[in-house]
């Protein structure tokens, strides 16, 4: 046998080998997707979002991972838009409130009433609806929401019905149709300055989140709950920069949104359970609960459909508003 006989068996017999028995190269990395969220990582609107990104890296098989960077303090909550825009960010998870300068039409959320649900929300096409919007004008993909809010007003004096004439309220643009509506006055204000503003008679009452009175402080300077809620929201919505969310594999794709419908169906019961833990407290603290009449009520959600849809829908939105309002219109006060 020649020497070049015998090399080519050799070199037969080492790539039979080969091709026979697995020899592990170094394992693939996984796709990371850099996300942040308007709140700090500690209150409790970041909870089911939080949820979301434990339950999807869990189940990504190493294979994906979302990169939970912080809050505000990574961008500032207003600000947080661009660098997704931008792919510096993959997803954000934030208020409308917080994009609705730039995407009026998230305002949406607001205008589902009794039916406030973020399951019932993608049941009805309303993230479809403003995935479209949102792809268009800001090149990111509207994946869903993890939140259900509802709101409350919170007093220093009693009501009896709802009339706020003589009232200065804490306010921000999406309750100023309401409370501007029963006659109050309103006062922009940023979370840090409300307690003094309390202590202070600067206002007297605001309108806030029912499931976080307690914890920003807020609870010890007001006397009065009124009820039932006067807005319900669909919030806490998910975004994603639409580039890095098309180009993942399809199976990742469905593992995103498979897993945010899954959080979304539990929201809302997560969300009531906390309002009814911070209503132990409240009377405890000796805060009193108001309970309007229904017809007090429905004015109230009469008054918020017809200014606000105008407002922050139809009006700065002629494009979508008008599609978007008649989608929400069967759950709008009759």
């Amino acid at each position: 046998m020649t020497r070049a006989r015998q090399w080519f068996l050799l070199f037969a017999a080492v790539a039979a080998l080969l091709l026979a028995v697995h020899i592990p190269g170094p394992a693939a990395q996984p796709i990371v997707l850099k996300a942040v969220t308007g709140w700090t990582k500690a209150w409790v609107f970041n909870d089911m979002y939080l949820e979301w990104i434990k339950r999807v890296n869990e189940r990504a098989g190493g294979r994906l991972k979302i990169d939970y960077m912080g809050g505000p303090e990574v961008f500032p909550a207003f600000e947080q838009l661009d660098p997704l825009k931008r792919g510096v960010l993959a997803t954000i998870f934030t208020s409308p409130a917080y994009v609705a300068g730039a995407l009026p039409e998230v305002n949406a959320t607001w205008f589902m009433f009794e039916a406030s649900d973020p399951a019932k929300a993608r049941e009805v096409g309303l993230y479809e609806r403003l995935d479209r919007v949102t792809r268009e004008k800001a090149g990111v993909t509207t994946l869903g929401a993890t939140m259900w809010l509802p709101f409350s007003v919170y007093l220093t004096k009693p009501i009896e019905k709802a009339d706020l004439k003589g009232f200065k309220m804490r306010s921000t643009p999406v309750y100023d149709p309401v409370l501007k509506g029963l006659g109050a006055a309103t006062v922009s204000l940023p979370p840090a300055e409300v307690i003094p503003a309390l202590q202070t008679g600067v206002v007297d009452g605001l309108a806030w989140p029912a499931i976080f009175i307690v914890g920003p402080g807020y609870a010890r300077y007001v006397r009065y709950k009124v009820m039932p809620w006067w807005w319900q929201s669909v919030d806490g919505l998910v975004f994603m920069n639409a580039k890095a969310f098309d180009e993942l594999p399809a199976e990742l794709k469905k593992l995103l949104v498979d897993t945010l419908k899954e959080v979304e169906r539990e929201s809302k019961r997560y969300y009531s359970a906390k309002e009814a833990a911070e209503d132990e407290q409240l009377k405890r603290a000796g805060l009193k609960i108001i309970e309007l009449p229904a017809a007090e009520v429905a004015k109230v959600k009469r008054i918020h459909w017809e200014e606000g849809v105008k407002l922050f829908l139809t009006g700065p939105s002629p494009k979508y508003g008008p599609e978007l309002r008649d989608l929400l219109a069967p759950f709008a006060p009759r």
